[in-house]
């Protein structure tokens, strides 16, 4: 089960998002020419492959949602930051990623699917993506504008979608593109910083999220959930990791394009800059069941971004969620800075590993025949494997794999199979965050204990994160109805349509 890198890094890709990170500064606006009456259109190759990178690359934006919030209420991470202690009253933070998510990313890959022609081949790839990045959107919030959004000259304050009426779209939008992929149509190539153009490999991702999408609604619409689940693996989902959905990134410039945003966030802010420290709940779990990835995820440092050798393997800390301000955090393990938030990175949208987990579970629950230890084990060692992506990885052994599948809490019990599925993939998801925090909300597992202190939810992890202000000024008669719908309000205690675990 070897991991055959695929790497897309020519100069030309590298020239072309360069160009338009110079035309389109920071949230895609396209530079007029005053001699025309309509903007300039760029090219749809160059415009992929701008939202493919832009969706990761951009450390303001994996700071604020997926590492601030999602990892820290997924408890991968903890760190001396407000949201750890289920605060939310920075409006800087909360709105950071909801405008970045709508101005650039959202805007730029609703400009694509109109313009691209119709059915082609990269019409239906942004069609895809678009769905992959707006489900962590409505998955953090709820209720959020979809059919309207992004499309300013129409609707200039657009209405909040309900989330069922948007899950509903999103399947449909993704049987639309997949079947509409044809090799024998228009060929995308390199432009295509995923796959290099490979159609079937787009198709694969496409019913892999149309998998998540499935299980993501299991508890609310059961019966959907098995038609749309059973399609998405009849169809054919990932099969390896030489089909994992990511980005390379060269680091040769470590701002921008060329770098991961998390790998930035950690980067540039030094040691202890970025005030991230993993979990308690992810370190004791690694280090209670010998977990082989142990070496390559976690090292603790001096405050003078040394390696402290003095805390071998089995022997790290992780910081307890919620712990007061001020606390000596150099005692707690952090990220390999040389492996894991290294600027060259990889951005990994979708795991194989994942989809190994989703199929042990639509095995579990009936929606398709197989074994659902084969599944799980095939997760695990996926999930292991793919650290080999990364820059100085040490590769590991499969006969340590298969110990660590022979430990107490890891060995497949089917008594506690949907626990163990969820839990490995929640390791599976680390840096991902948005994922984490949602299949944690939507599973119930791992069995996470809330941080130290109270805050806004009383106490509890909170269940979604609050909409900017902005919203009730700028959009205020729609955020009004949406914030009607919400359980307990616009606060983070309120659940979504799917989050009845």
């Amino acid at each position: 089960m070897l991991i055959i890198l695929k790497k897309y890094k020519s100069l030309l890709f590298l020239s072309v998002l360069f160009i338009i990170s110079a035309c389109t500064k920071d949230f895609g606006e396209i530079n007029t020419n005053p001699n025309a009456t309509e903007p300039d259109k760029i090219d749809a190759k160059l415009q992929l492959s701008y939202v493919l990178n832009r969706a990761s690359s951009e450390r303001f934006d994996q700071w604020r949602g997926n590492l601030i919030y999602c990892s820290q209420w997924a408890q991968q991470l903890s760190g001396d930051w407000d949201p750890d202690r289920y605060n939310t009253t920075n409006e800087d933070w909360l709105s950071a990623w909801w405008d970045a998510s709508y101005l650039r990313v959202g805007k730029d890959v609703e400009d694509l699917i109109v313009t691209a022609e119709e059915g082609s081949n990269i019409q239906s790839m942004a069609i895809i993506f678009k769905v992959y990045f707006f489900q962590k959107l409505t998955d953090m919030y709820g209720d959020i504008p979809y059919s309207e959004a992004n499309q300013g000259a129409v609707f200039t304050q657009p209405k909040f979608d309900k989330q069922e009426d948007i899950y509903n779209s999103f399947i449909n939008d993704l049987k639309t593109a997949i079947s509409n992929l044809d090799v024998s149509k228009d060929e995308v190539g390199s432009a295509d910083i995923l796959y290099g153009g490979d159609v079937e490999q787009w198709k694969k991702f496409g019913n892999s999220i149309l998998l998540r999408i499935a299980m993501r609604i299991s508890n609310v619409n059961p019966e959907l959930a098995q038609e749309v689940g059973a399609l998405a693996l009849t169809n054919g989902v990932m099969t390896s990791n030489d089909d994992i959905a990511l980005v390379y990134y060269s680091g040769s410039n470590t701002d921008g394009i060329n770098a991961n945003g998390v790998g930035e966030v950690f980067q540039d802010f030094g040691v202890s800059g970025h005030r991230f420290r993993y979990s308690d709940e992810l370190v004791n779990f690694i280090i209670n069941n010998d977990d082989p990835r142990e070496d390559n995820l976690m090292d603790t440092y001096n405050s003078d971004g040394t390696v402290d050798n003095t805390v071998g393997s089995g022997n790290h800390l992780g910081r307890p969620n919620g712990i007061p301000t001020g606390t000596n955090d150099f005692v707690f393990a952090q990220p390999r800075r040389d492996v894991m938030v290294t600027y060259d990175a990889p951005a990994i949208y979708f795991s194989f590993a994942e989809v190994e987990f989703l199929r042990a579970e639509a095995i579990l629950l009936d929606w398709i025949s197989g074994d659902v230890e084969e599944a799980y084990q095939s997760g695990v060692y996926a999930a292991c494997q793919q650290l080999s992506l990364y820059p100085n990885a040490e590769p590991i052994d499969e006969d340590d794999i298969e110990d660590y599948l022979e430990e107490n809490d890891i060995e497949f019990d089917v008594s506690r199979a949907k626990e163990q599925i969820n839990t490995q993939k929640w390791v599976a998801l680390l840096f991902d965050g948005f994922e984490a925090y949602a299949n944690y909300r939507r599973s119930g597992f791992p069995n996470l204990t809330p941080g130290f202190t109270d805050g806004e939810s009383n106490g509890e992890i909170p269940r979604r994160l609050r909409y900017p202000r902005g919203e009730a000024v700028r959009n205020a008669a729609n955020y009004d109805e949406a914030v009607s719908r919400l359980s307990d309000g616009d606060v983070i205690i309120s659940r979504m349509w799917w989050d009845v675990n």
